[in-house]
């Protein structure tokens, strides 16, 4: 069974992507990691672009995955990483720490981030 917004592939939904938008991330991330177009095209090559575009496609896929998750979910997985972030500075090991605490703020963004 799909679902609005789903296509069936290999007997799994995969959610619509917008391909337009996707393309216009790519373009975003080309311009601004590789100065384009103050640098010319040809000199920082297809292969530059490809990069670009395939990081685009992996946000996509994430925002899809986040998206897919329940509030419920959401909410508690907030709650638990916000425990964390609090129970860090009680660690003995600062660079443990600040790894910890940035990878649960970042969690805690994405999660947030979406709707």
């Amino acid at each position: 069974m799909t679902t609005k917004g789903t296509i069936t592939v290999n007997g799994g939904a995969m959610p619509k992507f917008n391909r337009k938008a996707i393309m216009a991330r790519a373009w975003a991330l080309f311009r601004e990691t590789y100065k384009y177009p103050a640098i010319k095209f040809s000199i920082i090559g297809w292969k530059c672009f490809g990069w670009a575009l395939r990081t685009a496609w992996a946000e996509a896929r994430e925002a899809a995955r986040v998206a897919a998750i329940p509030a419920d979910v959401k909410a508690a997985r907030i709650a638990v990483l916000t425990r964390t972030i609090e129970l860090a500075s009680y660690s003995e090991s600062w660079p443990e720490v600040s790894r910890t605490v940035s990878a649960a703020r970042a969690e805690i963004i994405l999660l947030s981030n979406q709707h």
